[in-house]
């Protein structure tokens, strides 16, 4: 391992990163946020949509784990992760417009096959792009603080691309022609935002050709199966995505509950400005506050305020934008730190087994994202149907739905983000502990004297 001098990320560096992120979650936003609602609307039953995610998943339970160990084993002469990257600009728009260009009078058999076929490319797409653009921050540099600074760069611009999705949809979508064309223009703007980065990164601490071709299956379970806190944060990440069933309900809230589906780009800028604004400081407070400290305070907060906004209601228009700006407020932080958790759980995993293997530690990473994106979608289609919803767009809803919408966007993920909270609490790794870790995987210190060191034992 090449050792890494801080200073040595550039501008430009930092700045591709930030808009690969813009274009890959613009990408996803458009599954997350809106496959369940464009199924819906043509014409695929929610409880089709279930069993589509789920058959999904049973793909993604292979492919990850596949792609994150060739990622270890392959080394390219021009990188380990910037040839993924390259690989994978075509594949993902091209999935995703195929996602959403299912022939509205297609028989239910050809839609649901369709569906199915078109998630399955995509989800193979984005394992393609989403292990190495995580994982190259690890071979970019070896410094905390500049893996810190990037992330956050990374998760500000995810977000922007959050409230771009979340504003054409609903604003746009008709003028420009429907699901299909508008989903086109955004595929183009999301993979033309992708490419810079493919030129200007450098790969300074990449491992030497050949250093972990002999891990093996075994060798791969071992590590995960030590790295015990990259499974806790992740299961506790999985239960507040699954429980928050209102975020993949945007459309279906602002039809039925607002009464107005343009609301939800007004919800998006009120809600997601001041997290873009709060998480541009997080690298500067991480500075000085342990950024777990950070996320774990920020996930309570959020628990406070889906109680407080779930009371404020939705039947006064003013007082539900006011609730929609407080709930994404812990956003900036929870948001922009998410991810960070991952290469430290990376270098915890090479300190306790010793083997280097950031392919398969982000591929856990992207693997517990999707998995958790498909058992919401399925989770929410599950609840709507429970609460009655009726299928294809503008169909006539039952009296008390918009109530029991409401009630379940709510209540769900406050229980969820209690559990979690329970889960975090086990949760040990800090970035001083984490820094001295990363010494002793470049062997610029012994493991005897980092643990004199260290704030935990591990």
């Amino acid at each position: 391992m090449q050792k890494q001098k801080t200073g040595m990320v550039t501008g430009k560096e930092k700045a591709s990163y930030g808009l690969y992120f813009l274009g890959q979650n613009i990408f996803y936003m458009l599954i997350y946020m809106y496959m369940n609602t464009y199924f819906t609307d043509v014409g695929i039953s929610v409880a089709a949509v279930a069993v589509i995610a789920l058959i999904v998943k049973v793909w993604d339970a292979v492919n990850d784990p596949l792609f994150g160990g060739l990622m270890d084993k392959i080394q390219f002469k021009k990188g380990k992760f910037l040839p993924w990257l390259r690989i994978s600009l075509v594949g993902i728009p091209v999935a995703t417009v195929l996602m959403f260009a299912i022939p509205n009078g297609a028989a239910p058999w050809v839609k649901v096959t369709w569906a199915v076929i078109a998630y399955m490319l995509w989800d193979t797409s984005y394992t393609l792009c989403d292990v190495p653009i995580f994982g190259i921050v690890t071979t970019i540099t070896d410094v905390q603080s500049e893996r810190t600074s990037m992330n956050a760069i990374g998760r500000v611009c995810a977000m922007i691309a959050v409230l771009i999705v979340m504003v054409i949809i609903p604003t746009f979508r008709s003028m420009l022609g429907g699901w299909t064309s508008t989903v086109l223009v955004l595929s183009i703007v999301g993979a033309i935002t992708m490419l810079p980065i493919c030129f200007t990164a450098k790969e300074r601490c990449a491992p030497e050709a050949g250093q972990n071709q002999d891990v093996g299956i075994k060798d791969m379970m071992n590590y995960l199966v030590h790295n015990k806190y990259l499974l806790l944060y992740y299961v506790a990440f999985l239960i507040i995505g699954t429980a928050n069933v209102g975020s993949v309900w945007g459309l279906y809230i602002a039809r039925y509950c607002v009464g107005n589906e343009a609301i939800q780009s007004i919800t998006g800028i009120l809600g997601l400005l001041p997290s873009i604004l709060l998480g541009m400081f997080v690298p500067l407070i991480c500075r000085k506050v342990d950024k777990f400290k950070v996320y774990y305070f920020a996930t309570a907060a959020s628990a406070v305020l889906i109680a407080v906004t779930w009371i404020m209601g939705y039947q006064n228009l003013p007082v539900y934008l006011l609730g929609c700006v407080l709930a994404c407020i812990p956003a900036g932080f929870t948001t922009v730190l998410g991810f960070m958790f991952t290469p430290d759980c990376c270098e915890y995993g090479q300190y306790k087994t010793g083997n280097s293997l950031p392919g398969i530690t982000f591929a856990a990473q992207t693997f517990f994202a999707k998995l958790q994106s498909a058992l919401v979608t399925a989770f929410g289609a599950m609840v709507l149907g429970l609460i009655g919803f009726v299928e294809g767009e503008g169909a006539v809803q039952a009296a008390d739905f918009a109530q029991k919408m409401w009630n379940c966007s709510k209540l769900l993920p406050l229980a969820g983000t209690i559990i979690a909270l329970v889960i975090l609490h086990f949760y040990k790794l800090n970035d001083h502990d984490v820094q001295l870790m990363a010494k002793v995987n470049n062997g610029e210190m012994s493991r005897e004297e980092a643990e004199a060191q260290m704030i935990n034992k591990y």
